[in-house]
């Protein structure tokens, strides 16, 4: 992978802001809450935001659509169907369509800058008609760019190589992309790099004191800048209040990979 910037850029991950499906019913879900994180983000110079289908049945897609102003960016996922009494798997060049065009609806939006396959199995990978969305996106401009988001890199990324255009983005969990691991490495090569989850769903960051967060997070993004230089990073908080930890300050703007200003924070294609 390539990138011409000096860092990466900087995305807010929504998995948990409009609470959680427990296979049954979405509990936790509070709009108010989820109005005062996006508007929060947005008030701190983010301008792109990853979302999915799958987070709160399809809710975190609805309160993030209801409150981003236009010129936000918004990554999605798709291939789960959420439509059916159980979420299912569809990667077939209708599946992904559909369910595309459902986040589309949800986020009252006509086209999101990156749709990701969201974590197909390794087994499923030859299901996938990566090129046929490809081509629907290109076409009807309901997508940018498209991806896949994986987990076990070092599993899925041997079957996605060759299936998925050259130049499309490949999102990884930080812990779960060895560098020392050059075979799985090399296999990004012609792909984009996003890595995801850099605090392990938070345990790091909240062991470290309130008055050092800022310098945790600055910390870990140089890291991660200078193991894999990645194209972009999605950060995860759980709400406004954890948005501060974020909150932009000299901490953030010495270091490279700083980048959630207007208009930066997306990616370049």
């Amino acid at each position: 992978m390539n990138t011409t910037q000096d860092g990466p850029s900087v995305v807010v991950g929504t998995m948990r802001c409009s609470g959680s499906f427990n296979g049954l019913m979405v509990l936790g879900r509070d709009t108010d809450e989820s109005r005062d994180f996006v508007e929060g983000a947005i008030a701190q110079g983010f301008r792109t935001f990853d979302t999915a289908p799958a987070y709160a049945r399809g809710r975190a897609e609805e309160d993030l659509g209801a409150h981003l102003p236009g010129d936000a960016s918004v990554w999605t996922k798709v291939g789960v169907d959420i439509t059916t009494p159980l979420p299912t798997l569809d990667y077939s060049r209708e599946g992904l369509v559909k369910s595309l065009q459902g986040s589309l609806k949800r986020l009252g939006r006509d086209h999101v800058e990156v749709a990701f396959v969201h974590n197909p199995e390794p087994t499923r990978v030859s299901d996938i008609g990566f090129a046929a969305f490809a081509r629907h996106c290109s076409e009807t401009g309901q997508a940018d760019h498209i991806g896949v988001s994986v987990l076990l890199p070092e599993v899925s990324l041997p079957q996605i190589v060759g299936r998925l255009p050259a130049g499309s983005l490949v999102m990884c969990e930080a812990d779960q992309l060895d560098p020392e691991d050059t075979s799985t490495i090399e296999l990004l090569a012609d792909y984009r790099l996003v890595i995801r989850s850099l605090f392990s769903g938070g345990s790091r960051l909240h062991a470290a004191s309130p008055g050092r967060r800022a310098e945790s997070i600055a910390a870990r993004i140089s890291e991660v800048h200078e193991i894999f230089a990645p194209e972009a990073v999605v950060i995860g908080p759980r709400d406004r209040e954890q948005m501060h930890d974020y909150e932009p300050g000299p901490v953030w703007t010495s270091f490279p990979g700083r980048r959630p200003s207007p208009g930066g924070s997306h990616v370049a294609p």
